[in-house]
């Protein structure tokens, strides 16, 4: 203990602290030499009776003074404290140097269940037990260890250890935690304390021990194994065009694949075929696990792939990897693509719509205490408020707003976002009494209400260059720099915000210096005030029209540049999400949290969200779809037909969790594992692309790589069915089959059953099969459902316009064809069709599965899964299975094909790698060359044409005349060439055609026609079109233009024959109907846009000007008037391609002449 303590001495007396320094002292060496801390104490249990002092061992007895017993404790370094929360008696004591605590005081989960000896007083050792304790003393606050005592003379006794302030030295502000202040539990805590915190989520244990026996069995009994098994007995050895093999093999009972990589150096992989059962305990423990380090699918595969094998295991790792919770909790917030930018509506009227946000706070604050900034800035005119704060609390933010109405209005429409001051109660009353609508931002998404958000940071910028040698005089340089602001013309609407609002530039620092320099000063003309107001009036409107008209191509030009990195993401009610909300321990760190539920859609971009009980509202940027784990018993379903045997492929797709279709185990059952024929190595890339496109192009396909397969998948988008007008069933006795064939069909129809395409049918109804034989001497199985077409109810969902599809190819400098694999068999039918669709063969009765070729509503049904699949896309059009991708730039390219490669996965839809053409700046699509502005036939069409034979039959002229007219479009004249063939194809006409020199003529003039290589231009919709037209006695004409660069180039050609009445009309009545009949054949062009109109007829001026007598004539003028035009009379030789399309039969030859001098025009 301290000195005070000696016998029959004071705590002065010099020598009594030498004699009591003993203890001490050697209570010190023996903790140094034992390495634990001894101590000299006095317990109760050695004071004499009457507590005046101590027996010692020797028998000895010292008396204890009164300070330490009994007296006035300001004499003894004692004062109150706080130990586990309970106020007790503290003994600062120098000569101790541990501390020793009352052992009632301690709970028994503070014990260390370490004990430690000490010296006391009296030079005995004991030993006690060691505790951790919080102490809240104004000696020493903290944890500290604490020697556990009965009956000690303090509670507290505090020795000198670390931390520990002097004994003369307490804090003089201590105090009890009880009288610091009173406590209160807060809603938040209150809310806290009810929770339950969520299990910590760790991957589960392998608790299953596989054996060798467990292996082989399994392997044995999974049938997805069973094309792996044949293999293995064949003993078939697969290699693929870049010379890497595989084959399987048998050892001790167990199935392997051994693969061999042509690398040089590479080694030969063993690995073991797994069975469905263990699947998931191979992807558990190669992503999950502690060794597994959550890596992305490429990873993970090869991983796996050193070891283990099982057909199908690339989409089986893809969707493992895309379902881990902690993988899509903590991925990127930039991995997830954002949504197409939308559109707000154009204000035309000033102040009708503002926006307005808080700005701080700011430091240093201004002299007279301002730290905020309110800023409000006008929808139409972009006209900016803004007034310095000291507070932003509700009223005084109310109180700025009605000094800022008072010089501008009062809006009809307030956009804030979801700050306490702009929703509080007052500000609700507030827009209630001036019958404000009030709007609100997304939370998280300052995007919504850009105008002011781009507005504050020019602000700020502003405010910091000004301010940089006096920062707190910011609130003088508001007003000014709101004036440079005003003044400055806004790039979106071409004016600046004073011209839009006052109708006038207004005198600034440029306009004073200006007339300083000049001395010219402007002076306005004299005006009644009734003409001012008007004149002020016109100004605005011209002016607001003019900046309406800005703003539109401002919005679309920023929206087409946004919208090149974006992607069209939709959820759908019940989805589960994640959302990207800021973290518990840093609001400024955004992370997923969830997964939550969608209650509902509002507008195009923003879901109400189920958040723990409250339903809030999110914008799209903000969601990720969350993919929950599917567990079954061995992990996954076996992948189908879009994931086609993995085990004869030596690459996988590569990417990182991506996503991809789930498919139901009823959609995939019957498609067996099947071993493709093509792969991504098979797809067309154009070779007009550099190296870095073409590995970008690479890596893109390798990440679709199960899409690109010539095995059919099964789509999920929707089903054909088959609507009959009776319920009579129809039956069709089987044609004759020869012999030779039904080997033929007895085979294409197995293979039709091992892809799951057809089934064995009891079904009362029975078309007929009929075998067709192919160009190339093949035979095609085709099924007659003529008689069942009759009865079915047509689908009136309109297919694809041609003419439509290149009418937006003209801009566009970069293809990509995609062919669906036998684009209908990925169309699942009805339960109800399937029956109808039964066909007989010399076998039996079947029924497809799928939707067959041959059906009259199969067009309408694809194209209406098309429709959904490329909803929204840009630069994405589809005519039934034949999709085509044009895009002006090659990153929007890759990003548009990304994009319908992900479509196509989740629809689960394949296309044909053979088949698929990527970044060409030419392409054959629907029978034609397109790419650069140009529209060709394709050449063998062409050499189809000219190697067709002379037609004997009608039936031969009329295919001659169909595969010739598929092209009119670029044979100028054609009707009139024609005419000697048509008419030949008339009824009444002979079986066997007469064929004359006229019919001759016009068949080898045809053919001339389409061998020279006739070019077309490609419409551009931003362009003015030329409307050029002719008629003759006997004919139409008309062509439609657009100038180039300063040429007149054809769009198409257009040609009739006058009807017997017709040809009695007059020549201003022929050319008038020239006029009418051209506008209407090329009215998706003309309707709705100026066009102009050229005619070598000088009368027809004045059609839309003077009153005309002829009705006839009237009546087509009143027919042109939805449309608008300006009519330009050329001289006759400048018009040589309308007036030669117009000429009959007898201008034959001057036709082609006419149509190489517009082509050099």
């Amino acid at each position: 203990m301290g000195s005070s303590l000696v016998k029959g001495r004071s705590a002065d007396d010099t020598s009594a602290r030498h004699d009591a320094a003993a203890g001490p002292t050697d209570s010190r060496e023996t903790a140094h030499l034992d390495d634990s801390k001894g101590l000299s104490l006095i317990v109760r249990e050695n004071l004499t009776e009457d507590g005046t002092g101590v027996k010692l061992a020797s028998g000895d007895t010292l008396p204890v003074l009164s300070a330490a017993a009994s007296g006035s404790p300001v004499e003894m370094p004692v004062s109150k404290g706080m130990v586990n929360g309970k106020l007790v008696d503290v003994l600062r004591d120098s000569g101790c140097t541990t501390v020793i605590v009352r052992q009632d005081l301690v709970s028994e989960e503070q014990f260390t269940g370490e004990q430690r000896t000490c010296l006391l007083i009296d030079r005995t050792i004991r030993t006690f037990q060691v505790a951790t304790i919080e102490l809240d003393t104004p000696f020493f606050t903290g944890k500290a260890e604490a020697l556990c005592v009965l009956t000690p003379v303090y509670d507290i006794v505090l020795g000198n250890i670390y931390g520990a302030r002097q004994p003369a030295d307490p804090d003089q502000d201590w105090k009890p935690k009880d009288h610091q202040a009173n406590a209160v539990e807060t809603r938040g805590q209150k809310r806290k304390a009810g929770r339950t915190r969520p299990p910590l989520q760790v991957p589960d244990s392998l608790n299953d021990i596989v054996s060798v026996d467990d292996l082989i069995q399994a392997q044995k009994e999974d049938n997805a194994l069973d094309a792996s098994r044949k293999l293995a007995e064949s003993g078939e050895k697969k290699i693929s065009k870049s010379g890497n093999s595989s084959y399987f093999l048998v050892k001790k009972d167990v199935l392997y694949r051994e693969y061999i990589d042509a690398t040089p150096g590479s080694d030969v992989l063993v690995q073991v075929v797994v069975p469905t059962k263990f699947r998931n305990q191979v992807l558990k423990l190669a992503h999950e696990s502690i060794l597994g380090g959550h890596f992305g699918t490429k990873k993970t595969r090869d991983k796996i792939l050193t070891h283990f094998f099982w057909p199908g295991m690339h989409a089986d790792i893809v969707r493992y990897c895309r379902s881990c919770g902690p993988c899509q909790r903590t991925s990127p917030k930039g991995k997830v693509t954002k949504v197409p930018l939308g559109s707000t509506p154009l204000i035309d009227e000033p102040f009708r719509r503002v926006a307005m946000d808080l700005v701080g706070p700011i430091e240093p604050a201004t002299s007279k205490g301002n730290r905020y900034i309110l800023t409000v800035v006008d929808y139409a005119t972009r006209y900016p408020e803004a007034v310095a704060l000291r507070r932003i609390d509700a009223q005084t933010v109310a109180e700025a707003l009605m000094d800022i109405y008072s010089r501008v209005g009062i809006p009809r429409e307030v956009l804030t976002d979801r700050g306490s001051q702009f929703t509080s109660e007052l500000m609700k009353e507030v827009s209630r009494l001036f019958s404000i609508r009030q709007m609100t931002t997304t939370p998280y998404h300052p995007a919504c209400n850009g105008l002011v958000e781009r507005f504050n940071g020019t602000l700020k910028s502003m405010l910091r260059k000004m301010c940089e040698e006096r920062p707190k005089d910011w609130g003088r340089y508001l007003n000014p720099l709101l004036f440079a602001y005003r003044e400055s013309v806004q790039e979106s609407t071409g004016f600046s915000p004073f011209e839009l609002l006052f109708g006038r530039a207004v005198r600034g620092p440029l306009a004073i210096l200006r007339e300083l320099w000049t001395g010219e000063v402007d002076e306005p003309d004299t005006k009644t005030t009734y003409q001012y107001v008007l004149d002020l009036k016109d100004r605005l409107q011209l002016t607001c029209e003019v900046a309406q008209q800005n703003l539109s191509k401002s919005a679309e030009r920023y929206r087409r540049q946004y919208n090149k990195k974006a992607k069209e993401r939709k959820f759908e009610v019940d989805d589960e999400v994640l959302l990207l909300l800021p973290s518990d321990n840093n609001k400024l760190l955004m992370h997923w949290k969830g997964p939550f539920k969608v209650v509902k859609k509002i507008g195009q971009m923003d879901y109400r969200i189920d958040k723990d009980g409250k339903i809030k509202t999110f914008h799209a940027n903000l969601l990720k779809k969350y993919y929950r784990r599917e567990e079954s018993a061995g992990g996954f379903d076996v992948a189908g037909v879009s994931v086609v045997d993995d085990g004869l492929s030596e690459e996988c797709s590569e990417g990182e969790n991506e996503d991809v279709n789930h498919s139901s185990r009823k959609d995939i059952l019957h498609l067996p594992n099947l071993t493709p024929t093509e792969s991504l190595k098979d797809v067309q890339i154009s070779p007009h692309l550099d190296d870095k496109q073409r590995e970008e192009v690479n890596s893109l396909l390798r990440e679709y790589e199960e899409v690109l397969t010539d095995m059919p998948g099964l789509t999920n988008l929707g089903k054909h069915d088959i609507k009959l007008v009776h319920k009579e069933p129809i039956k069709s006795k089987p044609y004759p089959l020869p012999h030779a064939l039904r080997g033929k069909v007895k085979e294409e129809v197995q293979k039709m059953i091992d892809v799951g395409i057809v089934e064995s049918s009891s079904s009362p109804y029975a078309s007929p099969v009929v075998m067709v034989k192919k160009k190339d001497g093949t035979i095609r199985f085709c099924c007659d459902y003529r008689k069942l077409n009759q009865v079915t109810v047509t689908d009136a969902e309109p297919i694809p316009d041609q003419e439509e599809i290149f009418a937006k190819l003209s801009r566009a400098k970069y293809f990509t064809k995609i062919d669906l694999t036998k684009g209908y068999w990925q169309v699942p039918l009805t339960e109800e069709a399937k029956e109808l669709t039964a066909f007989v063969t010399p076998d039996g009765l079947y029924q497809f599965r799928s939707m067959p070729f041959g059906l009259v509503n199969a067009p309408a049904s694809f194209s209406r899964i098309m429709r959904v699949l490329l909803r929204g896309l840009h630069g994405v059009d589809n005519f039934i299975d034949d999709i085509l991708i044009h895009t002006v730039s090659f990153e929007e390219h890759l990003d548009t094909l990304r994009e319908v490669f992900e479509r196509l996965r989740r629809a689960n839809l394949t296309a044909r790698p053979t088949k698929c053409t990527v970044g060409c700046v030419s392409i054959e699509f629907l029978g034609h060359r397109i790419g650069q502005g140009e529209l060709r036939p394709v050449q063998d069409k062409v050499d189809a044409v000219q190697g067709a034979a002379r037609p004997k039959t009608k039936k031969q002229l009329r295919s001659f005349l169909r595969l010739v007219g598929y092209y009119r479009r670029f044979v100028p004249n054609f009707a009139a060439l024609a005419v000697p063939l048509t008419d030949r194809t008339k009824k009444g006409e002979p079986l066997l055609v007469k064929w004359g020199d006229a019919e001759e003529a016009a068949f080898t003039t045809l053919k001339k026609k389409l061998a020279s290589e006739p070019i077309l231009h490609l419409p551009d919709l931003d362009l003015p079109f030329i409307l050029r037209t002719d008629a003759s006695d006997h004919g139409l004409g008309a062509i439609l233009l657009q100038e180039t660069e300063g040429k007149k180039f054809p769009i198409a050609y257009a040609s009739r024959k006058l009807l017997p009445r017709e040809q009695r009309y007059c020549v201003m009545e022929r050319e008038c109907l020239a006029v009418v009949w051209g506008v209407q054949k090329f009215e998706p062009y003309l309707y709705g846009k100026h066009f102009e109109l050229e005619t070598d007829h000088q009368p027809l001026q004045c059609i839309a000007k003077s009153k005309v007598a002829n009705s006839r004539i009237l009546r087509w003028a009143l027919a042109l008037q939805p449309y608008q035009f300006s009519i330009t009379a050329i001289k006759g030789s400048e018009n040589v391609g309308a007036d030669y399309l117009s000429k009959n039969q007898a201008a034959q030859a001057d036709v082609v002449e006419a149509s190489s001098a517009l082509a050099s025009t």
